[in-house]
């Protein structure tokens, strides 16, 4: 049993569960409050497919392209859960035209990404407050990349707490039983971009890295299909982006006033992604990176998701 504690001004308090009333009303709270789920961006609610598999919640797309299918239950989620999702997941892959027709019906879409529809990456997002036990370990069998996802919301008086967990599982040996995900790694990376371009990327992702392991923050970095980010939990605090076949540039979550008013010598403001509320920069020239000089605002992107001081 979870039991949740506040201490402020030196006193303990207890928090409350507040369990939502219903699913649509969980489904609600997580549209209104996207930021849960990380960097991934909803663009469509109550997708209805046409087929009697029943009615995926909501629609999303992520940083790295991928097209989310998001799944919620308002109650421990079972096994029963997981052919619900993987039903989806392959209506989906094998009807790219509905789901393109979804996305340019969105009044609101992510400026930066662009979908290849004809090798479309499924992404399954599911969310429950809790899971069984065996869930984790059967979600590790489906072929698409999955996510599950614990949100527990609590309260005290007037201010409301909300626990958001991302299970994950000991890494086995994984199973496909539809589509392989890919392999993203440098050596994809110089097949798809030549070895100069990826060997300038590798330099940026290694001079960042140096710099968080200098500050003493736990920001481990992955590499996607089309950014390697260091992440705090499940949100992405700053990432190194390919921009093209070549050429790459630099994300950093902040402000977009912040963004603007930074001079520098080796980097430049280039423009701000609004949906993943990223500042977008470029080096002057690829061979001075000059990270040094990035200091305040990867500072200052990292206390605001941190809450550090």
């Amino acid at each position: 049993m979870l039991n949740l504690y506040w201490k402020t001004g030196g006193q303990t308090r207890s928090l409350i569960e507040k369990p939502f009333k219903s699913e649509a009303e969980f489904e609600k709270y997580i549209f209104e409050n996207q930021d849960l789920l990380g960097d991934i961006f909803i663009i469509y609610r109550q997708i209805r497919t046409g087929h009697k598999q029943g009615i995926p919640d909501m629609l999303g797309v992520d940083q790295d392209s991928r097209i989310c299918i998001i799944e919620l239950k308002n109650v421990e989620a079972d096994e029963s859960i997981l052919p619900q999702a993987l039903s989806y997941g392959i209506w989906a892959e094998t009807n790219p035209d509905s789901v393109k027709a979804l996305w340019l019906e969105s009044k609101e879409k992510p400026e930066d990404v662009e979908i290849d529809w004809d090798n479309m990456d499924i992404r399954l997002i599911l969310i429950a407050p809790a899971f069984k036990a065996t869930v984790l370990h059967m979600a590790s069998k489906i072929g698409y990349s999955i996510d599950l996802v614990q949100v527990r919301r609590y309260y005290f008086e007037d201010e409301e707490f909300l626990v958001v967990e991302i299970l994950e599982e000991e890494k086995r040996p994984r199973v496909s039983t539809t589509k392989s995900m890919g392999n993203w790694d440098w050596d994809y990376y110089e097949a798809e971009h030549g070895k100069e371009a990826t060997t300038q990327f590798r330099t940026a992702v290694n001079a960042l890295n140096s710099f968080v392991q200098q500050q003493g923050w736990d920001l481990p970095y992955n590499i996607n299909k089309y950014y390697t980010g260091f992440k705090l939990g499940n949100k992405v605090v700053f990432s190194v982006q390919w921009s093209g076949t070549y050429a790459w540039k630099l994300a950093i979550k902040l402000p977009r006033e912040l963004a603007r008013a930074f001079q520098a010598a080796h980097w430049e403001f280039q423009s701000y992604d609004e949906t993943f509320r990223n500042a977008i920069f470029r080096p002057v020239t690829a061979k001075v990176l000059q990270i040094n000089e990035l200091e305040p605002l990867l500072t200052e992107a990292y206390k605001r998701i941190s809450g550090s001081k």
